[in-house]
């Protein structure tokens, strides 16, 4: 029941929208990997995962120790730098520590895989983090957050971005308060023994607004 309560949160966000997904340091991203896994097969809705630096190799990983269970074999990965490739890894982009150049190579790469999807999809952005602190001025920072606005109003897709409040305090330039200004939707979750508690914060949508649910690292349960 719990799970379906958070499928139905999912299912309401819109297409198009940008998510801010906040968690404190935990095993919370490996339970959205689960999670968004699970929603991908249930709905027959494709999942996108954009991999920064390996950041989906390290959660799928810890996963794998905490004996959490994740088919990830059918899953798109656009995947930035690093070495080890998980999933299906159908686009790389060429990072490149100028902001401008950067975010070219990602909408060339991103623009072609949904052109080759031709169906809308579910992205969960991993890694964020690593972008930001790998960009040289403080500035840059704020070129990033401009772009990431552009996407919002593309229907193709509806974007997770898994943000850890933590690291994204010990930023330069106030990131997470610009974050939450230009998502349409933020959900912060909490960690307990067996999943994660998640609250809807800010929404498009009224009746989503204070929404709550749980998701269990078990899986989707009847």
């Amino acid at each position: 029941m719990e799970w379906r309560r958070a499928f139905g949160i999912v299912d309401s966000i819109l297409e198009g929208e940008t998510v801010l997904v906040e968690y404190t340091t935990s095993y919370i991203p490996e339970f959205l990997l689960k999670f968004f896994v699970e929603y991908s097969k249930e709905r027959s809705v494709p999942l996108l995962i954009d991999d920064n630096f390996d950041s989906l190799h390290v959660v799928y990983t810890h996963a794998q120790f905490l004996g959490i269970d994740i088919d990830v074999d059918d899953v798109y990965v656009l995947k930035t730098g690093g070495k080890h490739d998980v999933g299906k890894v159908v686009e790389r982009v060429q990072f490149h520590p100028d902001p401008r150049v950067y975010l070219k190579n990602y909408i060339e790469a991103s623009s072609k895989l949904y052109e080759e999807i031709q169906r809308p999809l579910v992205n969960l952005v991993l890694g964020v983090h690593d972008i930001f602190l790998l960009v040289r001025e403080p500035v840059d920072v704020y070129r990033i957050i401009l772009n990431l606005q552009r996407f919002i109003g593309n229907r193709k897709r509806k974007a997770f971005y898994v943000i850890n409040k933590n690291i994204s305090n010990s930023l330069p330039g106030n990131l997470l308060p610009e974050l939450e200004r230009i998502a349409t939707t933020v959900i912060d979750l909490k960690h307990y023994h067996t999943g994660a508690e998640l609250k809807v914060k800010k929404t498009v949508s009224p009746k989503l607004l204070g929404l709550s649910g749980r998701i269990e690292a078990g899986g989707w349960k009847e």
